[in-house]
């Protein structure tokens, strides 16, 4: 099946996903070999789910955003796709205050 990254409300529904298993695998194991420069993404595990709350988000939207600037063209494009689901979690009129990034992997 691979890795996805889904946005959820507090309840378990799925508001957006991101299955782009090839790019979101490449761009964990990129950030894994620098975790002092990735702290968060180094941390995800590609075999279990790994949860982010809003304000670990803004934090990681910090480190996609560096990987947007330097990195390759295909983890460029799974960071910038991460970073749009991310910004579902910041707050807005009318939207729900408990979301989650979730990395689910294999």
């Amino acid at each position: 099946m691979g890795m996805s990254v889904q946005v959820r409300e507090y309840g378990g529904v799925v508001v957006e996903q991101l299955t782009d298993a090839a790019g979101i695998a490449s761009l964990c194991s990129s950030a894994a070999s620098e975790p002092s420069r990735y702290p968060l993404l180094s941390g995800v595990d590609p075999y279990d789910d790994t949860w982010f709350n809003s304000r670990q988000t803004v934090r990681l939207a910090t480190e996609l955003q560096s990987i947007i600037d330097s990195g390759d063209d295909s983890v460029r494009a799974a960071a910038q796709a991460i970073l749009q689901l991310a910004s579902l979690l910041a707050a807005a009129p009318g939207r729900p205050h408990h979301r989650q990034l979730l990395f689910n992997g294999d």
